[in-house]
């Protein structure tokens, strides 16, 4: 399992990377919708990485990494209910793809041993 999550923590890096630098760039989008796509997604990506390549956190450090991924799934999801809703533009369905492996990471991160 461990190597799956490598894999998958490599291509959400990947991922948050791409998508924040070219949100950067990108006209249009809410102050809002770019804090999530530049800020929130990639710090989640790099605390996946950290949990992925670190056999063993100290329980803070695992407790951050969890917190980042939670926050990075629940700005999705409110992104995508905003833009069902039609309080904001866009496809409802795609933050909850950039969210598919911040899920998986975060029930992974309760199966981890943490160091003493």
């Amino acid at each position: 399992m461990r190597i799956l999550i490598i894999v998958l923590a490599i291509l959400q890096f990947l991922l948050a990377g791409f998508t924040s630098a070219v949100g950067g760039f990108a006209d249009g989008g809410e102050i809002w919708e770019r804090v999530v796509l530049m800020g929130i997604h990639p710090l989640a990506a790099i605390g996946l990485l950290v949990m992925a390549f670190v056999p063993r956190l100290k329980p803070t450090g695992l407790q951050i990494v969890r917190a980042l991924l939670a926050i990075n799934i629940i700005a999705d999801v409110v992104l995508a209910v905003l833009i069902y809703t039609g309080a904001t533009k866009g496809d409802w369905w795609l933050p909850l793809i950039f969210s598919v492996i911040p899920v998986i990471g975060l029930v992974y991160s309760f199966g981890r041993r943490v160091r003493g």
